[in-house]
């Protein structure tokens, strides 16, 4: 490539045009080395680790989302204990507000987000005020649990169909109703509960239900090839009903691939926010040692019976008509 001298930016950029243009090699090689150096960037990006900002985007609609979800309050009842491993107990009347602003770490427990490995993708903490403490029913009578120190935070990845509300409490006791019954251990106690944006989960029930009419299709028609087959004398049919089947049954194991059991329905949800919808069932948990991969172990479960006073509808109950 000739070398070239210009006396003005106009000139200089004519004749890097002009030499690009007549030398197709450089051209060609400028292009490698563009998409080389990219293809590095994002190799590079693969090996970083996750808690450094970028690595993993934030939601851009996250403080959006925050605000929405702010000073919303909820009545639960919390069940301690696991279904198939020993008696669950409720834990009723537990009523708590989501208030703006932090406050200071001595007031408030740690949050796996805010305090985690990945902040960035926090809302950052927030307050929670406690209404009214749950209490359950004992051999002596009613007993209240003092969940104190409780803060919130909203989780959101950019490339997430779903958030979590995390809701964390300190407890200084143990809680159990009976001597052999599940218990709710002292330390910190976390509930989280998924949270979808409304025309996310619009999009994603819409396709549930495609899929899910696409699968008992091809069911169907596994049925029928197969009950063709065996009515069917003549060898060559025979063998064309069970090809039509093996087909059939490949389409419905590609189509379940897609089904989702995270997609909650209609009457598993609440409105939270013009744009949020909260699942009304959420888990309990408790962590051992710090968010960076330690252990959690699942206590229970915790489910909305009212937001801001209003009843909802228990999950999985049906009006009666």
């Amino acid at each position: 490539m000739r070398a070239f001298e210009c006396e003005t930016w106009d000139s200089f950029a004519s004749a890097l045009v002009y030499t690009m243009t007549s030398n197709k090699q450089l051209l060609t090689t400028i292009t490698l080395l563009l998409s080389i150096g990219s293809c590095q960037l994002n190799v590079a990006q693969a090996f970083l680790p996750s808690w450094l900002p970028g690595v993993v985007p934030t939601s851009p609609d996250l403080n959006r989302y925050t605000t929405e979800v702010t000073s919303s309050t909820f009545e639960c009842r919390l069940n301690i204990g696991l279904p198939g491993q020993g008696a669950v107990f409720p834990i009723n009347d537990f009523q708590f507000r989501l208030c703006k602003g932090a406050g200071t770490d001595e007031e408030r427990v740690a949050l796996p987000g805010a305090d985690g490995p990945r902040p960035h993708l926090s809302s950052g903490p927030h307050r929670i005020s406690t209404i009214t403490e749950g209490s359950f029913i004992s051999m002596e009578g009613a007993q209240s649990v003092p969940l104190g120190r409780g803060s919130w935070e909203l989780i959101w990845r950019a490339d997430s169909l779903c958030g979590f509300l995390i809701c964390g409490f300190n407890l200084e006791r143990d809680v159990r109703r009976n001597a052999h019954g599940a218990v709710l251990p002292r330390g910190n106690i976390y509930i989280t509960f998924p949270v979808w944006s409304k025309n996310g989960l619009e999009d994603q029930q819409a396709i549930q239900k495609n899929m899910q009419q696409k699968y008992k299709q091809f069911e169907n028609e596994v049925e029928d090839q197969l009950k063709k087959y065996n009515q069917e004398n003549n060898l060559l049919k025979k063998a064309m009903h069970f090809r039509n089947a093996v087909q059939a049954d490949v389409d419905k194991d590609n189509v379940k691939a897609y089904l989702r059991e995270d997609v909650p329905r209609k009457e598993d949800v609440m409105e939270v926010g013009p744009c949020l919808q909260l699942v009304k069932t959420g888990t309990i948990w408790a962590k051992t040692g710090s968010f960076n991969g330690d252990r959690n172990t699942l206590l229970g479960s915790a489910v909305i019976s009212s937001n801001g006073g209003v009843p909802v509808e228990a999950v999985g109950e049906k009006k009666n008509l």
